[in-house]
């Protein structure tokens, strides 16, 4: 049985998603119906159940109508509850929000908004919802392998509850935070979350799995270490926008607003006029960019956690850098698409896939794992 644990399992896996892939389509907005819940009794619902079913054989052992009228009473409660139960799982309605990158050695949140359902958008969805990722990334099925699939979803089965407000006005959208864990550098495309409500009684549990079609870039971490900075210095001053401005400094042009930029550089003139968020930027002399290296014999995962460290660094302070490692040619440049490229860069090294980004060493246990099994 040790030889064929794996690969049946792995087999289940896949034709699950499959048919969760034809039956609940990945979206960004998933409004509940017939076809995306599937309900059944919880573990207090079955002793609910047994215990009507003892009081009816006792009724009619013993020829006791009001133990036959009480088992009634409470088959009754649980027909009322299937449908009220199912009724208000069918009220939900989820809309997802880009996840915003972070570090291999952080937690990223997914977020996602309760939002008026379709076909009800007067009555809302009541209860405690409890999320769990039945896969944290989505594999493709060139990448379909057990031990891949061990190595994404291991150690990612953490449980979220939230506590729906009920409140059926569009305009005060609920605002729920899913965390989730990857713990290797890469883009991934998030996987399927699981949804679960036993709202009113907990007799009956209601859940899905839904697939937002989100995906997410997880950066190196963030760790010290010694790098090279070579200074690229220009017989001509060249001009550089610059975020931090003062007077000496000339208007250069318009451009549009970003996450994480200074409010006094908003020109609300024209957030007034026509409520387009632009910002201001300005030129300035400027004789030096650096370029930010290492060595190519330095250890892969080092350097890119050094060369993490100093893109940060250089960022923040909000001086002209590029990179230059290995197969990484990046121009100098400044900002928060530019910090983004480098780290996205970085985090995308010689990782095109979950599996292959996996660390040799966990994957190594693995297979000696499996070849001690055989």
């Amino acid at each position: 049985m040790g030889r064929v644990r794996w690969p049946l399992s792995h087999y289940f896996h896949q034709r699950l998603l499959g048919w969760l892939d034809n039956r609940v389509p990945a979206a960004n907005e998933h409004h509940l119906n017939l076809n995306s819940i599937f309900i059944l009794p919880s573990g207090f619902g079955w002793s609910f159940i047994i215990l009507s079913l003892c009081l009816f054989l006792l009724g009619t052992n013993y020829q006791n109508n009001l133990m036959l009228l009480l088992s009634y009473l409470c088959l009754s409660i649980m027909l009322l509850t299937l449908f009220y139960t199912h009724q208000n799982f069918a009220r939900l309605a989820l809309k997802s929000l880009p996840p915003r990158p972070f570090h291999c050695n952080q937690n990223g949140e997914l977020l996602v908004q309760v939002v008026p359902h379709t076909k009800a958008p007067t009555k809302p969805c009541y209860g405690v919802l409890s999320f769990k990722w039945l896969s944290t990334t989505r594999l493709s099925k060139r990448d379909a392998h057990p031990l891949a699939v061990e190595a994404t979803t291991r150690n990612h089965h953490t449980s979220f509850s939230a506590q729906l407000s009920g409140s059926t006005n569009s305009q005060q959208k609920q605002t729920l935070r899913i965390p989730f864990q990857i713990k290797r550098r890469g883009h991934y495309e998030l996987g399927r979350l699981t949804i679960a409500c036993d709202f009113p009684l907990g007799l009956y549990k209601c859940w899905t799995h839904l697939d937002f079609n989100q995906a997410v870039t997880v950066y190196p971490k963030s760790q010290e270490g010694p790098v090279v900075i070579n200074n690229i210095a220009t017989d001509e001053a060249s001009t550089a926008s610059k975020d931090n401005h003062d007077g000496n400094e000339d208007f250069h042009a318009l451009n549009d607003y970003e996450v994480g930029q200074p409010l006094n550089r908003v020109s609300w003139k024209h957030v007034a006029k026509n409520g387009n968020w632009v910002t201001k930027s300005f030129t300035a002399l400027q004789s030096n960019s650096y370029v930010i290296s290492l060595s190519s014999a330095t250890d892969t995962e080092t350097a890119l956690a050094a060369l993490t460290h100093a893109t940060i660094t250089f960022s923040e302070a909000n001086r002209v850098f590029g990179l230059s490692y290995k197969g990484i040619h990046i121009p100098p440049n400044h900002g928060v698409k530019h910090r983004h490229e480098c780290l996205a860069a970085l985090a995308c090294f010689e990782n095109s896939t979950p599996f292959n980004n996996a660390d040799s060493t966990s994957l190594q246990q693995d297979s000696n794992r499996i070849r001690a099994v055989k």
